[in-house]
């Protein structure tokens, strides 16, 4: 692989957004596996201009040589990229300005980019707010008015019933040069606002990460030497975003994951408390699951029975712990994800059609849980019917793995289809 700031004769690039390696590890997991088969397909020509919310941590964390991390965070999105894009439309014409406006470090990236695949895991979706979904909006608006082609990666969009959300996505999504949806309800949303010409439905890019053999050993070896790892264990994915939506109904999320733990080590489960995001950098809650899975371990009472590691894990160790598991209740929809990759029986606590609609390509979705009605007791209803069908869960798991991963690896095979294309428009330009 290049080094960074080798120059090819025919260098192909490519910017992400809505995507970082810190933080959110099913954002990495995304990234890693959309990287690896754009430089499978592109080898050294690759060049990958990475819009990062944290650039710094991103820097240290990246494997890739050919990846440039650009500062992105969301004031320099909203306050400074998008007005000096907008301006750059209108003057692009004047050779002075252009030159200004491109000082811009994200304008000055795109100006360099061949295609821009927007990965957010969600966008344009009702429940995300106002703030959330406008920039989202925003993300992709930067390199369209740059005229840099746009591909929305496999992700969950809509609904659309909120009349701004509709106005943004009626705007823009028909612009997009393609949208990957993650599934029928996703494909059904955007067809319900008249969008069907650019959409194709393709699992999440998470299912064709490719394993870790170092990981696989490192988590291997401590299973294997560890006594609480023997016997059953439950993996517990917690998510800092299902509390903050529970606390605004008065749910005590913790409480309510302390006190299930509980009741399955009295089951004899041992209990792996899981953060799928994290930040161990920092003390913030944002994208960040492991000041909650302090709370939530302090609170329960058989700590020989849980085990918590206070630490941020790559996408790859993750999915090696996640596998090794009998069963996985998750509240993070990748956590999800490197369970179904893995055939481990998933039981969702969730709060969009995001989870259902990839747990009906296993026939599986019936085994979600919504936020709202949380508590001990639904939690362990769930986990008993989890628990009696677990052969019948085990047994579609391994009907339809295969086919949703070559499902996964259709997103960037048709990726390399449009690049390919847009490559050559500009060198006929």
């Amino acid at each position: 692989m290049q080094t960074k700031g080798q120059k090819t004769m025919r260098d192909v690039t490519v910017a992400i957004t809505e995507a970082s390696y810190s933080g959110n590890k099913g954002a990495a997991a995304m990234l890693q596996s959309s990287i690896r088969q754009l430089h499978d397909r592109y080898g050294e020509a690759l060049k990958v201009n990475l819009m990062s919310v944290y650039p710094a941590d991103d820097r240290e964390q990246v494997p890739f040589d050919c990846v440039e991390v650009v500062p992105a965070g969301p004031k320099q999105v909203l306050f400074a990229a998008f007005p000096c894009a907008i301006l750059y439309k209108i003057f692009r014409w004047f050779p002075p300005m252009r030159k200004l406006l491109l000082k811009q470090k994200m304008l000055k990236a795109y100006a360099g980019t061949d295609l821009m695949l927007n990965e957010a895991g969600v966008s344009l979706v009702d429940s995300r707010g106002f703030v959330m979904n406008v920039y989202s909006y925003v993300c992709s608006a930067i390199p369209m008015l740059m005229g840099v082609p746009v591909i929305k990666y496999c992700q969950a969009l809509g609904t659309f019933k909120k009349t701004y959300n509709r106005i943004l996505a009626k705007r823009q999504l028909p612009k997009i040069r393609r949208i990957f949806a993650r599934g029928e309800i996703t494909r059904q949303n955007l067809e319900g606002i008249g969008i069907t010409e650019n959409v194709v439905v393709c699992a999440d890019g998470a299912f064709s990460m490719e394993d870790d053999p170092a990981m696989a050993k490192k988590v291997g070896d401590l299973w294997a030497g560890d006594p609480f790892f023997q016997g059953d264990v439950v993996g517990l994915s917690i998510s800092v975003v299902v509390h903050h939506k529970c606390q605004k109904l008065g749910i005590d999320y913790p409480k309510v994951i302390a006190d299930f733990i509980g009741e399955l080590n009295r089951q004899g489960y041992k209990v792996l408390l899981i953060a799928n995001a994290a930040r161990i950098n920092s003390t913030k809650p944002r994208t960040n699951d492991l000041p909650l899975g302090d709370e939530v371990y302090a609170a329960c009472g058989k700590k020989d029975m849980v085990r918590w590691y206070h630490e941020e894990m790559s996408a790859e160790e993750l999915r090696e712990h996640i596998g090794r598991c009998r069963f996985l209740v998750a509240s993070r929809f990748h956590s999800m994800i490197a369970g179904l990759e893995r055939e481990v029986p998933v039981m969702l606590v969730g709060w969009s059609h995001k989870y259902k609609e990839v747990l009906d390509m296993f026939e599986l979705g019936e085994y979600t849980a919504d936020y709202s009605g949380l508590s001990r007791e639904t939690l362990m209803s769930g986990f008993e019917k989890l628990r009696t069908d677990e052969e019948l869960i085990r047994r579609k798991l391994a009907d339809h793995i295969d086919e949703v991963r070559e499902s996964s690896r259709e997103n960037i095979r048709l990726i390399c289809g449009d690049l390919d294309r847009i490559l050559e428009e500009n060198r006929k330009k």
